[in-house]
């Protein structure tokens, strides 16, 4: 099965821990804070719609972008149960184009993990600076190479749930700074459960490689605790990257 197909259907059980009202916050706090009055955005890899949907609770004006159609198909359930407004579009954040020009583009959750080249990563920055207004603002976080090679790399995890149970296997190229995960989902329908494996394979960034890819297209405002929004240590297993796009 292609990847997300089956992850979507546990995705927000997986998620239970995330306090996406803290993050819409923090993040919309930070926008504020070097954006005049912003009132346009687009989510890159939004997934469920989750973060999307608090921003349009908020009063802005939101599109979401993700390569899964099982994710959108959610998205768009969960936004028309919350009474929003809000562009889904299925692309590949490497080179997305949804025609329209945004005063503030985020991708939370590790989503940029998922690019693991260098230049794909930099068609991303590319993309995200010629879909936002003079002076937009970039926020996207990361889950740190302390996270994906220390506290995840070569681990597996398993939980339970009343419908559905899952197992993730690590398994983290050192070399490579790969990290490599198979995540077999088991799925109740009616008195039995399907089985569902998928292969997901991200990227361990280290600080200094994200803002050497960044300095073309973007000023980096700050760089933050992703769980926090305070100062980054060498344990922060999340690492949050605040910027404005560079005049052309």
């Amino acid at each position: 099965m292609s990847s997300y197909s089956a992850f979507a259907t546990v995705y927000d059980l997986m998620q239970y821990d995330v306090d996406y009202t803290f993050w819409a916050d923090q993040l919309i706090k930070k926008i504020r804070q070097f954006k005049s009055n912003p009132r346009t955005g687009l989510e890159l890899a939004c997934g469920t719609g989750t973060l999307a949907i608090e921003f349009s609770k908020m009063g802005f004006f939101m599109d979401g972008l993700d390569i899964s159609d099982e994710m959108l198909a959610i998205a768009h359930q969960k936004a028309n149960q919350n009474n929003q407004k809000i562009r889904f579009l299925c692309q590949d954040m490497i080179s997305f184009q949804t025609k329209k020009q945004y005063d503030f583009v985020f991708s939370m959750c590790d989503g940029i993990n998922y690019i693991v080249e260098n230049k794909d990563l930099s068609e991303t920055f590319l993309a995200v600076s010629q879909h936002l207004n003079e002076a937009g603002i970039f926020i996207f976080d990361i889950s740190s190479h302390h996270k994906l090679s220390k506290v995840i790399g070569d681990q597996t995890f398993a939980e339970t749930f009343d419908e559905t149970a899952y197992i993730w296997e690590n398994h983290y190229d050192s070399e490579a700074c790969l990290l490599e995960f198979e995540l077999t989902l088991f799925n109740r329908v009616g008195m039995l459960y399907e089985r569902h494996e998928e292969f997901h394979m991200q990227r361990a960034y280290r600080t200094e490689e994200i803002q050497l890819l960044c300095e073309p297209y973007f000023e980096i405002l700050e760089i933050l605790d992703g769980d926090t929004f305070e100062a980054i240590n060498n344990l922060s297993q999340r690492v949050c990257f605040i910027c404005r796009k560079k005049e052309s």
